[in-house]
């Protein structure tokens, strides 16, 4: 399959809807989202989001759902769809996150592998995992196993009372071609993967910022959503600009989001910055702290949106 990119014109994808933003001063739309992985609930992280809430009230998340939670060998659905629940609010936006646990794979009925992984060599302390997959490339699946994966995690996810957009995001941000053409076949027309690198310095060690630079070689945190081209039709790609908050700092992050202010010409700029569920007790501290000082800083050029928005102004 060939990528190509286009550039964007206002509203000329399938997705957009309502008025475009040709005849307004342009701002810098930043999008926070959350990454739910799959692992855990614990209280201490689903807690911390209040602290987020306390701090930004105004500003919505695209929560990006993994279905794997109720997959697991002791998942109670209405419990976990309850805890699920503490951290959402009305203006949110829900997503979906894949990573191919082997509850999750084997859900939907397909079987489960155990490589590639993101790391490259083994870690010793994930080899007993008793739910296995994290950190497997979701590449390793063929499109029509991926499908059944989306299609699963669909299924679960509205049984359950969540309703999606159609948004996606991949786990490790490893959104190659089977992936983005499964999601399409299943009506995800907005994709979040793509990301630079640079922010991965504390794990460059590892196998995964190479597997990240040769799925997004030309991806940079200055790149503006595109489009890539699938058999199955045109994804827009609104790229992680700023990746999430485990491997970015507080300066960082105001960092990124000034520099797209200062960039600022004739048209509107687009930045994404974020969190994992199960880090956020550790890390949501630094998007709260960025996000305070970049209102303080440029509160006049910034518009706070979830990645739908975003999708329906270009």
């Amino acid at each position: 399959m060939i990528r190509r990119t286009i550039l964007l014109a206002p509203c000329a994808f399938a997705a957009c809807s309502g008025a475009t933003l040709q005849d307004t001063e342009p701002r810098v739309h930043v999008s926070v989202s959350v990454d739910w992985e799959g692992r855990d609930l614990s209280d201490e992280n689903l807690a911390a989001f209040a602290d987020f809430r306390a701090a930004h009230p105004d500003i919505p998340l695209t929560q990006f759902i993994n279905a794997a939670y109720f997959d697991k060998a002791d998942a109670d659905a209405a419990q976990v769809s309850a805890r699920i629940r503490q951290a959402l609010q009305p203006h949110d936006q829900l997503g979906l996150h894949i990573h191919p646990w082997k509850s999750l794979v084997e859900s939907a009925g397909v079987t489960f592998r155990s490589k590639p992984t993101i790391w490259g060599v083994e870690r010793p302390e994930r080899k007993n995992w008793p739910d296995p997959g994290h950190d497997v490339s979701v590449e390793a699946y063929t499109v029509d196993e991926f499908q059944k994966l989306v299609a699963h995690s669909k299924a679960v996810l509205d049984a359950n009372g969540f309703v999606l957009s159609n948004s996606f995001r991949a786990g490790a941000w490893l959104a190659g071609p089977r992936v983005l053409e499964a999601i399409r076949r299943e009506g995800f027309v907005v994709d979040a993967s793509a990301t630079d690198t640079k922010w991965h310095a504390k794990i460059a060690q590892f196998a995964l910022p190479q597997m990240i630079r040769d799925i997004w070689p030309d991806v940079t945190a200055d790149t503006q959503p595109f489009y890539i081209s699938t058999p199955a039709g045109d994804v827009l790609e609104i790229p992680d600009t700023g990746a999430l908050a485990d491997y970015v700092t507080v300066e960082q992050m105001v960092g990124h989001i000034s520099d797209a202010v200062g960039k600022l010409g004739d048209d509107h700029l687009y930045v994404h910055i974020g969190f994992h569920q199960e880090t956020a007790a550790k890390y949501i501290g630094r998007v709260i702290e960025a996000l305070s000082i970049v209102k303080d800083k440029h509160a006049d050029h910034l518009v706070f949106e979830t990645l739908e928005q975003s999708a329906s102004s270009l």
